[in-house]
């Protein structure tokens, strides 16, 4: 039998950011991956914006730059990225700048070893 990973219903969000390093936009879940399928997200100043699994944990995303009042609205059917198992969704900010938006996720058991 295939080892298969059980995927939660969508779960959808706000977010609000605006301390300058990491930010918490989706609390960790023990035993549960955090799976990425859309954000938006607006910035109120010129900012370099990047996703990680857990701080200072590992990269999701590159370095994105975000201008004043720019923004972004990536979406994709099955992922955009997820986090390791029992990490947080963390949005890193160059600088305290107010990042705001929404994000759609899903709580994802991962597949047995």
């Amino acid at each position: 039998m295939a080892n298969i990973k059980t995927v939660g219903p969508p779960i959808h969000t706000a977010v609000s950011v605006a301390a300058s390093g990491d930010n918490t936009v989706v609390a960790a879940v023990s035993g549960k991956q955090i799976l990425v399928t859309a954000y938006t997200l607006l910035a109120a100043g010129a900012v370099d914006i990047q996703w990680w699994s857990a701080a200072a944990g590992t990269a999701l995303s590159g370095l994105m730059s975000l201008d004043q009042f720019g923004g972004m609205a990536p979406a994709f059917g099955d992922a955009l990225f997820e986090t390791a198992a029992g990490e947080a969704l963390i949005l890193n900010l160059s600088a305290a700048i107010q990042v705001s938006g929404h994000i759609t996720y899903h709580e994802v058991t991962p597949a047995a070893a």
